[in-house]
Parts: structure tokens; C-alpha cells; sequence
């Protein structure tokens, strides 16, 4: 659902914890001291306004008892790690999660050449068949410069499906290698290297492996 499903909600979840006694006010807010080495959970701001504090309090208030959850999984960036661990506090101290487990999972952010979040020149984020369509692009003139250089026993013919295979097993192989928990730098040059820890080493291997095998059974009778 998205945020502003919840809108309607926030006034009842703030009253029940002022009912509680869990608010107090901060310069104009109503907020939760969860933790006083961190900043509160700000429920309401200043102005009378809410923000993504007051919309993830009544989210789970809203997950726990109307829809009856035992089990919330929120999945988001490293960086929203302690807005949530102010969120599932707020609902333990308010006694929502007796029959509840709610865990936050954070994931490490794709970031470009300059260590901000990667994004179109718009400010977009990427969409995933952008990163494979120039993916595939890259490793195609790679492919085609080889077979004008004698270098690889591929045709013309074969380059597109070559690299289209390649260019989505880079991205995914690139994805997959790094700590889940951590940033990354995405760099094509780096994905479709055909040395190191990519998958276009470990496919030039492999079918070099298979290339060796063959020749070892053609040329010497033995069938591995």
C-alpha cells in the first residue's frame, strides 16, 4: 500500500500514544524518546504536519491489528536502519508486538562513479532493463570488435544472443557478488571485465574448460 493509504490512520495511532504517555513535546513536535542517544520519533510535527515518522507508526499500528500480522518484514536501505529501529521501539514500548516479530533489512546502496546514489541525469533511479539494455550494448561492441580482430571464434550472427547472455549474467553476477549490507560502486567497465571475479571470466572459463574437453576427446580418444 502505498504511504498516504495511512493518512487517515495517524491521528487515532497518535492519540492512543499520548493515552500511553509516550509523547512528549520537543519544540513545537510531538515526539517518542525512544533512545536519548538518538533523535525521537517525531509523530507530529511543529507545524501540526506529518512525515514519514507519523506514516510508519500508523503503518504498523494498522499491520498488527487490522490486518493481524505476526510476522512484518520492512526492507529498505542501510540508511533508513535507525528510522525503523525508532519505529519498532515506539510499538514495543506501546505494547503493540505481544504476538508480533517485525524485523528491518537493510541493503546496501548502488552508488555511481562519484559515491552518490546511482540515478538518470534527471534524478531518476535507473530502472533495472535500462542497466541490462546497456549491459548488453557494451558487451556486443566488445563482441563484434573481437571478431573483426580474429579474436574470438564467434560470428556476426551469434553476437546478439552472446550478448545479451553475458550482458544480464554481468549485471547479476556484479549484484550478487558484493556484501547484500553494504554500497557498491556500479561500474560497467569493471562488471564486464573479462579478468577478475565477473561473470564474463567465469563464462570465458567455462567455455574454455568445454573447448579443452573437446579437443581432448578428438584428438586423444578420452571422453571426460
Amino acid at each position: 500500500r502505498g504511504e498516504s493509504f495511512y493518512n487517515p490512520y495517524i491521528p487515532d495511532v497518535i492519540k492512543i500514544l499520548e493515552d500511553k504517555q509516550l509523547v512528549q513535546e520537543s519544540k513545537g513536535a510531538t515526539c517518542v524518546f525512544v533512545d536519548p542517544k538518538l533523535p525521537p520519533l517525531m509523530v507530529r510535527k511543529s507545524d501540526g504536519g506529518y512525515g514519514y515518522d507519523s506514516t510508519d507508526i500508523a503503518a504498523i499500528h494498522y499491520r498488527i491489528f487490522t490486518q493481524k500480522a505476526t510476522l512484518i518484514i520492512v526492507i529498505t536501505d542501510v540508511g533508513q536502519a535507525e528510522h525503523f529501529h525508532l519505529i519498532n521501539e515506539t510499538a514495543r514500548m506501546a505494547g503493540w508486538l505481544t504476538d508480533t516479530r517485525v524485523y528491518h533489512i537493510g541493503f546496501g546502496l548502488v552508488q555511481d562513479s562519484g559515491g552518490q546514489k546511482f540515478k538518470t541525469r534527471s534524478g531518476d533511479t535507473v530502472p533495472l532493463s535500462a542497466l541490462l539494455d546497456e549491459a548488453i550494448t557494451r558487451m556486443k561492441a566488445t563482441l563484434t570488435q573481437r571478431i573483426t580482430e580474429q579474436r574470438s571464434p564467434l560470428t556476426l550472427e551469434e553476437v546478439d544472443h552472446a550478448a545479451t547472455v553475458i550482458g544480464h549474467a554481468s549485471v547479476k553476477y556484479f549484484d550478487l557478488r558484493q556484501n547484500p549490507s553494504s554500497n557498491y560502486i556500479f561500474a560497467y567497465d569493471k562488471m564486464l571485465d573479462d579478468r577478475g571475479d565477473t561473470a564474463v571470466y567465469l563464462l570465458y572459463s567455462r567455455a574454455r574448460i568445454h573447448s579443452i574437453l573437446r579437443k581432448a576427446e578428438r584428438e586423444c580418444g578420452v571422453d571426460m
